[in-house]
């Protein structure tokens, strides 16, 4: 949030539920087949508004990218990712991230996609505040929060979390 409008934003869903690559994506993990783990979080509808779309590392996309990581690790997450544009693997080695692909990239629609998976550890937390500068928390919680893994894993959680 800068000056209360939205300038970036994200969604995590469970993979034990129905996700994107559960859903759409399940031919893109002939590797690793489908992810369903209550623990890995699929990450999707990832936005940046265009005036803060920047092609240096230390821009918002990266400060969103070390605010899921953050949020993971409270979450106590394992992994987070999905479906992504290939575009995203450098970006995720620039950090240090270990993103792990389910299988082959695909073309879609003109566009190469991928489904990969990254590692939530103190040491990708660690990296990604060292390439942004910072050893303080970007996260920061609003409204009421429910914790992401449920004790029965069923229901979709939303919080509301911004950077």
């Amino acid at each position: 949030m800068e000056d209360d409008r939205v300038v970036t934003s994200a969604r995590l869903i469970p993979t034990s539920e129905p996700h994107m690559v559960s859903e759409v994506f399940s031919h893109m993990c002939e590797k690793s087949g489908v992810p369903r783990r209550p623990d890995w979080a699929e990450w999707t509808r990832t936005f940046v508004v265009p005036d803060k779309r920047t092609a240096g590392l230390r821009g918002t996309l990266t400060q969103l990218c070390c605010a899921v990581m953050e949020y993971a690790l409270d979450e106590g997450l394992s992994a987070v990712g999905g479906v992504q544009e290939t575009y995203f693997m450098p970006h995720h080695g620039a950090l240090k991230w270990r993103a792990e692909p389910m299988g082959m990239a695909r073309e879609e629609n003109g566009e190469w996609y991928i489904v990969a998976y990254i590692e939530v550890n103190e040491a990708a937390l660690a990296s990604v505040r060292k390439v942004l500068g910072i050893e303080h928390s970007l996260l920061a919680r609003r409204g009421t929060q429910m914790p992401f893994l449920q004790e029965n894993s069923i229901s979709l959680v939303h919080n509301r979390v911004e950077v």
